[in-house]
């Protein structure tokens, strides 16, 4: 752990001492949440930063699921600080950072990011400071989200630009997912949507709740909202879960892993806006909703 924390400090240094100005916008930020618990979210989301990873992306996970973290049990990891304590000052971001076994980095989130607000400006301009760097480390920052609509979730969500909902073909569970839209486009109306179906066991009937949920968006919100694909139930996903290693992993030519590295290519082929990216206009927006009473 020592080792890997010198080298992503040894990384952070290179790029200070490096001529060359350091963009913020390069890393692209990608909130995944979801409008109920159960449906599969952080296992797709460990899952989809693997597929990245694989084609050739550094990818870093923030596990900001507050309280119900449960990132590190899928990987099999265990995690010493979290992110509470780089926001205390106590330890640098590189030594609360843990490098998997497939290669993403994970950034353990705890009940830091409640206490972003509440903290003083020096130790504000310490702590962006800090993050600032992450982007030195990843191209793509995964930041896995709480379920639900309370509120501090849909700070969190609101914060990036691009979120991608996962639901699940029943109507509970869409429902709750467009109620995460309504409320978001309440608040900010500049939000690139996309969705990932899970738990599927009707292809045909799946998709056309895909394309009923973007009708609706789109006639009754007037946003649009990108269908990603969906993800068939497959054994691979159970068993993978119950032995704490990913399937794309376990079970890499099974139907769940072809359809989430089929979502990852869809998700790198897009365009997206640089001005729109980036954790400093993560943090940025971050600071400012959770700010607000």
């Amino acid at each position: 752990m020592r080792d890997q924390a010198t080298n992503l400090r040894n990384i952070m240094q290179n790029r200070k001492g490096s001529t060359k100005s350091v963009n913020l916008t390069d890393t692209r930020i990608l909130a995944i949440t979801s409008g109920k618990g159960g449906v599969g979210k952080t296992c797709i989301a460990v899952n989809l930063a693997i597929a990245f990873k694989r084609l050739g992306k550094r990818v870093l996970i923030i596990d900001a699921d507050l309280g119900l973290g449960n990132v590190d049990i899928i990987l099999g990891i265990h995690t010493k600080y979290n992110l509470s304590h780089v926001i205390s000052g106590n330890i640098a971001i590189a030594d609360a950072i843990v490098e998997t076994p497939s290669g993403i980095l994970v950034l353990p989130g705890g009940s830091g990011l409640l206490h972003i607000a509440d903290i003083d400006p020096t130790s504000l301009k310490r702590f962006l400071q800090q993050l600032a760097q992450i982007r030195d480390l990843a191209d793509i920052i995964i930041i896995d989200t709480g379920a639900g609509i309370s509120s501090r979730n849909l700070k969190l969500t609101l914060a990036a630009s691009e979120v991608i909902l996962v639901t699940t073909p029943e109507p509970t569970s869409l429902m709750d997912a467009y109620g995460i839209v309504k409320v978001a486009l309440s608040t900010r109306n500049k939000i690139d949507f996309k969705l990932i179906m899970n738990m599927v066991d009707d292809v045909k009937d799946a998709n056309a709740a895909i394309e009923n949920f973007i009708r609706a968006g789109k006639q009754f919100l007037d946003v649009k909202i990108v269908k990603l694909g969906l993800i068939e139930h497959d054994l691979a996903i159970g068993r993978s879960i119950r032995h704490q290693s990913p399937f794309i992993l376990q079970y890499p030519q099974s139907k769940a892993s072809l359809q989430i590295k089929n979502i990852a290519n869809i998700l790198l082929g897009g365009h997206h806006k640089a001005e729109d990216k980036g954790m400093r206009t993560y943090i940025s927006r971050l600071f400012s909703l959770l700010s607000k009473k």
